[in-house]
């Protein structure tokens, strides 16, 4: 099965780049020719461009929802963006990807389109702390991941 792990973060020195970290570690724990590892930047991405003729995508980024707790792991469908969806404030967008079908012109899409995040907080963090935990969070993720999407276990002693 044709797969895209699309890495999401943005170059900010004061946030962890979790999307990125954990599409490494995935390379690394997935070896499979069929699975694509991409890394972009937040922003404005086309999706439908970037899902087209893949089989299976699994999408992973900081999320920042009102109650989650930082370093929180979070499984998202298609029908949750809308709720996650924040305006641009205080460096960007914190659900950035959005996918709309009906704009497939004809292009072959996934059947499957997992979406996976780690709380980042409010950002507001003196001491340093929550940016250890989204550390910690990341091989969490690779792990969860590499299980319920690819069916393997990720080694946690592994460095992203």
């Amino acid at each position: 099965m044709k797969t895209l792990i699309l890495g999401l973060g943005a170059h900010a020195p004061s946030r962890v780049r979790v999307g990125v970290e954990v599409a490494r570690g995935l390379h690394a724990a997935v070896a499979d020719p069929d699975v694509h590892i991409v890394e972009a930047e937040a922003g404005d991405l086309d999706l439908l461009q970037l899902f087209a003729g893949y089989d299976k995508a699994v999408v992973v980024d900081s999320i920042r929802v009102s109650d989650g707790e930082i370093g929180e792991l979070t499984r998202l469908g298609l029908s949750d963006l809308e709720l996650a969806a924040r305006p641009r404030a205080r460096g960007g967008a914190e659900y950035r990807a959005t996918v709309d079908p009906s704009r497939t012109g004809g292009l072959a899409m996934p059947r499957e389109i997992s979406i996976y995040a780690i709380e980042v907080g409010d950002g507001v963090d003196r001491s340093g702390s929550a940016a250890e935990i989204m550390r910690e969070a990341v091989p969490r993720l690779v792990a969860q991941i590499a299980e319920e999407e690819f069916g393997t276990a990720s080694s946690e002693g592994d460095s992203y």
